[in-house]
């Protein structure tokens, strides 16, 4: 696994700088209509871009507790980032939470 992500030096200022980009670039790709049936929004539809970005983040993670810490705090900011940014600029709006179950 390390041969095919990479040997990077993953601090804890990469990580969150790695979460803000995510979390920015999907919130776009999600609210730009250029964008619709491309595989850009796939990002912001499907979970495997996600799963990559968890897999890269536990390769080069350096103990078992640093990775999970370090995903959780990825996923702790770039998921609430999403929509922070989709809510005010999307044409739906708070309807953007009704494709969550209550």
């Amino acid at each position: 696994m390390k041969n095919l992500f990479g040997e990077i030096d993953l601090t804890w200022k990469k990580l969150i700088i790695f979460a803000i980009i995510a979390g920015v670039y999907t919130a776009v790709m999600a609210i730009l209509p250029i964008t619709a049936d491309t595989s850009f929004r796939d990002i912001a539809v499907y979970l495997e871009w996600w799963i990559l970005f968890g897999i890269i983040i536990i390769c080069n993670s350096k103990s078992p507790k640093d990775s999970a810490l370090k995903c959780f705090v990825f996923f702790l900011i770039s998921q609430p980032l999403i929509y922070l940014i989709q809510v005010p600029f999307s044409s739906m709006g708070f309807g953007l939470f009704k494709y969550y179950r209550y």
